[in-house]
């Protein structure tokens, strides 16, 4: 027992089991006198492996006893019994001889047997004797099974290392398979990648793989795909039928899926376990490496999905510094453009806030070469010459190639910085700036023709912009030449100034000095400075012509301001009939003028009943008291013809309901009987005279209309300013200033269009159904939009007038537009067109809401409107295109609760 523990203390582990079997063999031989032999059980393949005897035998070193096949034998060694064993062998040691095999148990657990050529009676006897044998053979097994685990358990912490030091794919790759292959002591690891139905190897370890390529579903490596598991095989028959990686005789494997994220990648496999390690009684892999292989290749997996996340991370870090270095280079650029943004909302402020044109035009260019402004280098402003089609240099800003640049920029800067308001600056500094500095001597007499000029005539007539660069210049040298001549720089940009229908003048601006290019960005913001700056030119010139015109108002404001006054001296000197009723229909009042118009003194008549008047006034006057306390509201009666001693009156007849407003009882009724016999011939001049006394109020109406708009956009402008940083917000109020000045200048337009005098029309020959045609055909959508059913009827085809064309479209578009928006869902519209008595005639209907009666009286008074946002000068302005301008006819046929028709009539001379 001594030289046992000795050996299990001193021997190297790898031959330590085998050490201690011919130990034991040795041992027993000298206990029972007889040859022995010591095999080992090893359970995975159901074997007794000899390692111990006491006679020389070279052939059967290692010897196997396979008992897969004899279970009976395996069976009874198991229950404890002896087992002669007889072996088949033709050659060898062993041939046709037999042997008795006693099982050795260690804690009722078969591990072995005692080999004997000869029976021995005693059979206990061996039991007993070899009872600290078994403990020993236990115990070794034991401490390799230890020994095998410490080196596992490197593996373990190895793989810890390498995952957390490692982020390169491949390079991890390798040293994990390394590493397995190493711990686990195979002869071969391959990774095999999954791609649609193969397998592909990836990477491997070892010299028995020649294939590169698996199928998926005839493989044992597909297999444990399909099952996502792992599992060890140990024989070859398990794997017939099967692809094989190599042709060898594979004695044992083992396969493990590997998943990343989720997502099966591919198949780790190990294929045969080296010769050299003799920790174990066998030479295939187990369980205990299996699970060892599990835990490897999900810490690899682990380390694969952590590489992933770091080459997304890095890749998302890579991009978010890209981004935000872009990011950062577009807020400085927005913020360029915002500035530049308010500086324009500013810049058009202070043109806004002048009346004269030429101090406009300072403030303009000021507004674009101050550095508080749009900072160009320098801008020409060119007028128009219709009638010569010239544009005639005004004013050139800027600084002339000879003064010294930095130091009347620094001046320039300095003095801007005075004025705590961009507006205020501009509004002081363009009323001393002179207008004969040098660049502005140097164009003088010089003119540029535009009509025919390839460049200038598509910026005056067309209204577009140029940006002419180097390359332009190089290209189209002939048709730049004379602007260049002036300019002298290889990139500048032209562009119009345009009001609502005509182009005032033209601007050139250029960054000579500083040679900053021009950018589309740029671009946009002049377009949004020329939309603004022409409609304050336009402005400007429309405000001497609407001074004029007021003052002209005024005067007959004054004019009719008298004939009002005397009309009411002409009432307060006048005495009316006033007869109070009260509930019971007595008469409770009864003045001098009542006593003259009926004849009766009013001691007769107080306390009368009110039915004595019928005589006079009719039923339908006495039937209209009742119907005042009906609907509680006033009546009135205007020029209502009585006959009073055989001569015809006309009175104005007013019922009004006598409120007591303690108790909000109506206690009786008010009739009012006003003789306007003497006035009624002068009824028609009278309403003549409020028509032009309207007028009178038009210049209130224009201010009030055009202070809303003004109001909106300064309103919103400084918010903008507020919220610079926010461009929804920015882009939202520019929205509101962009819809707010398109109304203003609608309102202008038709106040203008309105006020001008008699315009002398374009004749020409109009086929009036194909003009009513392309008109129908512009509104299909809005009639779609509501569901419009359109009913049209063409008397004759064609219909040929003399006519302007766009004027007489103008009122067919607003007869079609007023009828879409008064019409209901589903509803109907109707165009009729015909000749009658040498007339051409059209008539546009509709089913939308009649219009009152009251309403039809005043359809054509300028300023008179039932619209929220209308100015009520679109049927005034038709009724002046085809009555003044074509001698024609526009009026209301009728408007009931059928049907509402405007009717057109043309002369066909």
């Amino acid at each position: 027992m001594e030289n046992i523990l000795g050996i299990i203390a001193n021997e190297n582990p790898t031959v330590l089991l085998k050490t201690v079997s011919l130990e034991i063999a040795e041992q027993l031989k000298k206990k029972i006198n007889q040859e022995t032999m010591i095999f080992v059980y090893e359970s995975p393949r159901k074997v007794l492996k000899l390692l111990g005897k006491t006679f020389v035998a070279d052939d059967i070193e290692n010897y196997k006893i396979f008992l897969s096949y004899q279970k009976e034998v395996l069976n009874n060694l198991k229950d404890g019994k002896e087992q002669l064993y007889i072996f088949d062998d033709t050659n060898g040691f062993f041939a046709n001889k037999k042997i008795f095999l006693y099982p050795i148990f260690s804690n009722d657990v078969f591990i072995g047997a005692i080999g004997l050529f000869e029976k021995c009676v005693r059979k206990n006897f061996i039991k007993e004797i070899f009872k600290p044998f078994a403990v020993i053979m236990k115990l070794v097994t034991e401490s390799l099974i230890i020994e095998e685990l410490k080196e596992k358990i490197g593996l373990s912490e190895n793989m810890t290392q390498i995952i957390e030091n490692t982020l390169d794919k491949n390079e991890l790759i390798k040293m994990v398979l390394t590493e397995i292959k190493i711990s686990l002591r195979a002869l071969d690891i391959v990774y095999w990648k999954v791609e649609e139905d193969n397998l592909f190897k990836l990477d491997s370890l070892g010299e028995h793989i020649p294939k590169s390529m698996l199928s998926l579903n005839n493989s044992v490596e597909g297999k444990c795909l399909k099952d996502d598991k792992g599992f060890l095989i140990i024989g070859y028959d398990k794997l017939k039928n099967m692809e094989l990686p190599f042709e060898n005789k594979i004695k044992s494997s083992m396969y493990v899926p590997l998943k990343v994220d989720g997502e099966i990648i591919g198949v780790l496999a190990l294929y045969n376990r080296m010769d050299e390690n003799n920790y174990k009684t066998y030479k295939n892999f187990d369980e205990l490496d299996l699970k060892f292989l599990v835990d490897a290749s999900r810490r690899f997996c682990l380390a694969l999905s952590r590489i992933n996340y770091y080459n997304k991370i890095k890749t998302e870090i890579d991009k978010l510094t890209s981004l935000k270095s872009s990011h950062e280079a577009l807020i400085k650029l927005q913020k360029e453009h915002l500035d530049k943004m308010n500086s324009l909302h500013k810049i058009s402020q202070a043109v806004r806030s002048t009346y004269d044109k030429n101090n406009a035009i300072k403030i303009t260019l000021l507004g674009l070469t101050s550095g508080r402004g749009l900072r160009y280098n320098r801008a020409l402003y060119l007028e128009r010459d219709r009638v010569r089609g010239f544009l005639i240099p005004k004013l050139w800003l800027g600084p002339n190639e000879d003064e010294d640049v930095e130091n009347i920029w620094k001046e320039a800067n300095r003095r801007s910085l005075k004025y705590g308001d961009l507006i205020q600056y501009l509004r002081e500094e363009s009323l001393q700036l002179p207008s004969n500095n040098k660049l502005t001597l140097k164009l003088e007499n010089k003119l540029l023709a535009y009509k025919g000029h390839p460049v200038l005539e598509r910026v005056v007539n067309k209204k577009q912009i140029i940006h002419v660069v180097p390359h332009m210049l190089k290209i189209k040298k002939e048709e730049l030449e004379d602007i260049y001549d002036i300019i002298k720089c290889d990139e500048f940009l032209i562009f119009p100034i345009t009001g609502k229908f005509d182009t005032k003048g033209v601007i050139i601006i250029d960054n000579k000095i500083n040679n900053v290019p021009i950018t589309n960005i740029d671009i946009e913001i002049i377009r949004l400075f020329q939309d603004s700056i022409g409609l304050a030119f336009e402005m400007i010139e429309n405000y001497e012509e609407l001074r004029e015109k007021t003052k002209s108002l005024e005067e007959q404001k004054d004019l009719m301001d008298y004939y009002r006054r005397f009309k009411e001296n002409i009432f307060q000197n006048l005495d009316v009939g006033i007869v109070v009723v009260d509930r019971n229909g007595k008469i409770v009042e009864w003045n001098k003028k009542s006593e003259t118009i009926f004849s009766r003194p009013r001691e007769n008549v107080i306390g009368s009943p009110i039915n004595f008047l019928a005589e006079f006034v009719g039923d339908d006057i006495i039937n209209t008291i009742d119907e005042i306390y009906e609907t509680r509201e006033s009546l009135k009666y205007p020029n209502y013809k009585l006959v009073m001693s055989n001569e015809e009156k006309i009175f104005d007849i007013q019922f009004s309901p006598l409120w007591n407003r303690e108790i909000g009882v109506i206690e009786g009724v008010i009739i009012v009987f006003d003789d306007v016999t003497d006035i009624f011939v002068l009824h028609q001049e009278m309403e003549r005279s409020e028509k032009l006394a309207s007028m009178g109020e038009m210049t209130a109406r224009i201010a009030h209309e055009i202070r809303n708009p003004l109001t909106v956009i300064g309103g919103f402008l400084n918010r903008m300013l507020k919220k610079q940083d926010n461009p929804e917000a920015v882009e939202k109020y520019s929205t509101i200033i962009k819809d707010e000045l398109y109304r203003l200048e609608g309102i202008v337009s038709e106040i203008l269009e309105f006020s001008r005098g008699k315009k002398l029309p374009k004749f020409e020959k109009v086929n009036l159904n194909d003009l009513i045609k392309d008109i129908v055909f512009m509104f299909e959508d809005f009639f779609a939009q509501k569901n419009i059913r359109l009913k049209l009827n063409y008397g004759m085809d064609p219909i040929e007038i003399y006519a302007d064309r766009s004027r007489l479209k103008q009122v067919i578009i607003n007869l079609v537009k007023n009828a879409i928006e008064v019409v209901e869902e589903n509803g109907f519209i109707g165009i009729i067109s015909g000749v009658e008595d040498l007339n051409a005639f059209f008539e546009v209907s509709n089913n939308g809401e009649p219009i009152s009666h009251k309403n039809q009286e005043k359809l054509f008074l300028p300023f008179f409107t039932t619209k929220t946002h209308g100015t009520g000068l679109g049927l005034p302005i038709c009724k002046k295109i085809i009555e003044n301008e074509h001698s024609g006819k526009l009026f209301l046929v009728k408007s009931d609760e059928k049907e509402t028709i405007f009717r057109v009539e043309i002369p066909l001379n």
